[in-house]
C-alpha cells in the first residue's frame, strides 16, 4: 500500500475576477471560538454558500458547479462587514430596524455579482464582495438543493443531511458542545458584537 494512493489532491482555486453567484446555504454556524489580538472568545458566526454556474469541477466522476463561502460575525454596527456585504449586495443601506428584522433564509436562491479574491498564499479563492447583477444580465438557477441551518435551533435530523465540512464546523460550536457532549459544558464569555472575523480558511466548501 502506497501512501500516495491515500492522498488527494488539493483542489486548484478559482481565478480571481468576477463572477454570477447563486445563493444557495445560509448557516447560523453558532458560538465559534476566535482569537483577535491574543484575546480569545466565542461570536457568534454566520455562513452564506453561493454556487457558481460558469465554473465547474469533478466531483466522484460528474461536472458539478463548483461552489464559495464566506463567513461573518453577527454584528449590529452599521460598518461590520456582514451589513456592509448585505448593503451593496441590495444596493440599499438598511437602518438599524430594518436590519434586525432581515431574514437571511429570504437570500436563498437570489443572484449576486461576486467579486473574488485569492488569499495571500494563493491557495484559496474567497468571495470580498457582491452586488446586484448588472442591468441586461438574466439571473440564473442554482442546481444545488438549498442548505440551511440554524445552531441556535438545533435540529439532530437537518445536522445529519450537511456536508461533511459545515458538521464537522457545528460541531466546534458551544451549542453543539453543551448540547451532546454535557461533560464538557462550554462557559461561553460574552462575545462583543464588534469582534474581528475569523480568519479565512476554516470550514470552506470542497469544490
Amino acid at each position: 500500500m502506497k501512501l500516495g494512493n491515500k492522498l488527494k489532491p488539493a483542489t486548484p482555486p478559482m481565478d480571481a475576477g468576477t463572477y454570477v453567484g447563486i445563493c444557495i446555504g445560509v448557516v447560523g454556524l453558532g458560538e465559534q471560538e476566535t482569537t483577535f489580538k491574543g484575546k480569545t472568545k466565542y461570536v457568534d458566526k454566520v455562513k452564506f454558500i453561493f454556487e457558481i454556474p460558469d465554473e465547474t469541477i469533478e466531483v466522484d466522476g460528474e461536472q458539478r458547479p463548483r461552489q464559495l463561502s464566506v463567513d461573518f460575525s453577527v454584528a449590529r454596527k452599521s460598518t461590520s462587514r456582514i451589513r456592509q456585504f448585505i448593503n451593496t449586495w441590495r444596493s440599499k443601506t438598511l437602518t438599524d430596524e430594518e436590519y434586525s428584522e432581515l431574514e437571511l433564509y429570504d437570500f436563498i436562491g437570489q443572484n449576486a455579482m461576486l467579486s473574488v479574491v485569492h488569499s495571500e498564499d494563493g491557495q484559496y479563492a474567497n468571495i470580498a464582495s457582491a452586488v446586484q447583477l448588472p442591468k441586461g444580465i438574466p439571473s440564473r438557477q442554482a442546481t444545488a438543493a438549498p442548505i440551511t441551518f440554524d445552531a441556535d435551533e438545533w435540529d439532530d435530523e437537518t445536522f445529519q443531511t450537511l456536508p461533511e465540512y459545515l458538521q464537522e464546523r457545528l460541531q466546534k460550536s458551544t451549542q453543539y458542545k453543551n448540547r451532546h457532549l454535557p461533560d464538557q459544558e462550554v462557559s461561553v464569555e460574552a462575545a462583543s458584537q464588534e469582534a474581528a472575523e475569523d480568519a479565512d480558511g476554516e470550514g470552506r466548501c470542497p469544490f
